[in-house]
């Protein structure tokens, strides 16, 4: 009974998009450097990526199509850099990221594309979390902070 309620109350927005696979474009937007990528959310760990300036990492999921809690979170790698971001959260983004979702990723931070025009984030705040693979030409257990 409780499992029907839920499912009517996500439905009747008129929003069906939960129950489609979403596809999240991330593009290099930063000149002469290599983008190093890692995304992950709770249960699963997309890997680690390198992207070249102008190159398009895609990746796919479908979010929960009744709690809306999904989380898809990003840690970017560049030079000595290294940043965090929340690519995908679903209670922010599922009406606007009904199927594809295009992030621009700059030094300043992610950009994402809404329309002709771009909707710019800061990076999430740095934690003293250390993933592994993350830093580019270094160590695969060590982060250099």
């Amino acid at each position: 009974m409780l499992l029907t309620i839920l499912v009517a109350l996500q439905l009747a927005d008129g929003k069906t998009d939960s129950y489609y696979t979403i596809y999240e474009h991330i593009v290099n937007n930063m000149t002469d450097t290599v983008l190093g990528v890692c995304c992950k959310d709770k249960n699963h760990d997309a890997g680690f990526r390198r992207i070249n300036f102008q190159e398009v990492y895609t990746f796919d999921f479908t979010p929960n199509p009744i709690l809306r809690v999904t989380l898809w979170f990003f840690q970017f790698t560049w030079n000595n850099d290294f940043q965090y971001f929340d690519i995908y959260i679903q209670k922010r983004d599922y009406r606007s990221c009904t199927k594809d979702c295009a992030w621009f990723i700059n030094r300043s931070g992610p950009c994402k594309l809404k329309g002709t025009s771009l909707d710019c984030f800061p990076w999430n705040p740095k934690v003293a979390i250390v993933y592994e693979h993350m830093q580019l030409g270094h160590d695969n257990n060590t982060l250099d902070m």
